[in-house]
């Protein structure tokens, strides 16, 4: 029997209906600015042909979705390259930027790279920044700048940034708590500016996450399994200028810098591994403020001391200023491994007669210290003021030496016979990180099998890498 003439009209209806409220997917072909400086729908790829192009000023806006989010992508990974005054703003949801290579002589004065105060869950990937620099150094621009929030910037390359200007800056805004992801980068090479003294100049940071003014609010930043490597450009290689950040499992390697808690209170760094390889001016963790945790990091062959030791807590200022220096309050230093470090903890340490404000209710405990027949002069811990009130407990070391300090037998106790720690953690070969330190000439392998050596130790890496 035939079905009434309004019963198929009224399934056709709702069909019709039901696909209209459906993006659908486009994959678009585009080589230029005017190709991709429109709005863009749920779904859309946009492809853009290899090759070199100069000065590319693009903008990406749209809504995309987690299930279908708006792609800009290279035609081949890595062989687009933006040149000149060419840079990328991404202002949407859901937007992904993937295999693009911005370099050689950078004309313009702004970011390279902008995620804007309206954009959230969008990602650069797989893309990168290399020597994208003006001629003249003092000129100070950023190469990434995070706004919005839940953005990630993850298996990307950066080498040889040498103006002036952080290189990657997570910026705060009021009511807002960012959440941004920042992983299993490849931060590789900054030489420092220096000034007319020859000491380096201030702003050099790798990463920074705040700024004085904002740095009371939470951020609540995720920074893991990122490569630091060469990175010279001033005492800060990552600046921590906000709350409620963590900073875990990441190398820093041959680095003249520290991971520095300059600012903000509440953050977390864990499972990291610094290793100076005894270059002047390399150092581990820096701790200024209130409720940190610095647990389970491997310290070794780091060659800087005081400000630069292993561990710093630094003495505080009566009544601060944003910008100037808080009593460390409540840290919990714990379980961290040192060897072959010129100065393992340095504590309440300061330069500056006016930060009088010794650590309160700190506690350092169950950490090691290792000290070879050819280090034995290296300090374990040298406390530069008396006061506050630091916990010290069941930590170990095999040899070196003390200064202005005499450990009681409870807080620190000698193995003569200790074997030489391993770092702890994750297994390096595991993940993305090993991945991301094969030579930058060997970077586009893909599939097959290979062997990479990394801290003394062979890893053979097999099927398709993914960095």
């Amino acid at each position: 029997m035939k079905r009434p003439l309004y019963h198929i009209c009224a399934m056709t209806l709702a069909l019709l209906l039901g696909a209209a409220g459906q993006a659908v997917a486009r994959t678009i072909s585009v080589h230029s600015a005017a190709d991709v400086n429109k709005t863009w729908q749920a779904g859309d790829t946009l492809v853009w042909t290899d090759g070199e192009y100069n000065g590319k000023v693009l903008t990406l806006k749209g809504g995309g979705s987690a299930e279908a989010p708006i792609v800009l992508r290279a035609q081949t990974s890595r062989q687009v390259a933006l040149t000149t005054k060419s840079r990328l703003t991404i202002d949407g949801t859901y937007i992904e930027v993937h295999g693009f290579v911005f370099r050689g002589t950078n004309t313009g004065t702004d970011h390279v790279v902008q995620f804007s105060s309206a954009s959230s869950h969008c990602r650069l990937t797989d893309c990168s920044i290399e020597s994208f620099n003006p001629t003249d150094a003092t000129k100070d621009f950023k190469w990434v700048s995070l706004k919005g929030q839940n953005n990630r910037v993850d298996h990307c390359f950066f080498e040889n940034k040498t103006n002036a200007g952080t290189l990657l800056v997570v910026w705060l805004e009021n009511g807002v708590v960012p959440s941004h992801t920042i992983d299993h980068n490849h931060f590789y090479r900054r030489t420092a500016n220096l000034d007319s003294n020859g000491k380096e100049l201030n702003g050099q940071e790798i990463i920074r996450i705040g700024d004085s003014s904002t740095s009371m609010q939470d951020a609540d930043c995720v920074v893991e399994s990122n490569l630091f490597e060469e990175c010279d450009g001033e005492i800060e290689t990552i600046s921590n200028k906000s709350c409620g950040n963590i900073y875990r499992n990441n190398i820093f390697r041959s680095c003249s810098g520290m991971l520095t808690l300059r600012h903000g209170n509440r953050c977390t760094v864990e499972d990291n591994q610094f290793l100076g390889n005894g270059k002047s001016g390399s150092g581990g963790v820096r701790i200024i403020g209130e409720g940190h945790i610095v647990r389970n990091n491997y310290f070794e062959n780091l060659a800087g001391n005081n400000y630069r030791a292993g561990i710093c807590i630094v003495r505080g200022k009566e009544n601060p200023e944003l910008n100037e220096y808080f009593q460390v309050k409540d840290a919990t230093v714990s379980g961290n491994i040192f060897v072959n470090c010129k100065e393992a903890f340095s504590v309440n340490y300061h330069s500056s007669s006016d930060c009088t404000l010794p650590a309160l209710n700190t506690t350092i405990d169950n950490n090691i210290v290792y000290n070879d027949a050819g280090n034995t002069g290296n300090r374990i811990v040298y406390v530069a003021a008396a006061g506050g009130t630091v916990t010290w407990a069941n930590n170990t070391y095999n040899a070196g030496k003390w200064k202005d300090y005499s450990p009681a037998s409870s807080e620190w106790l000698r193995d003569a016979d200790m074997v030489k720690p391993e770092p702890r953690g994750e297994e390096l070969a595991t993940g993305d990180v090993v991945a991301s330190t094969i030579p930058r000439a060997e970077k586009h392998i893909r599939n097959g099998q290979m062997t990479i050596e990394l801290n003394g130790k062979q890893y053979t890496l097999t099927g398709q890498l993914i960095y």
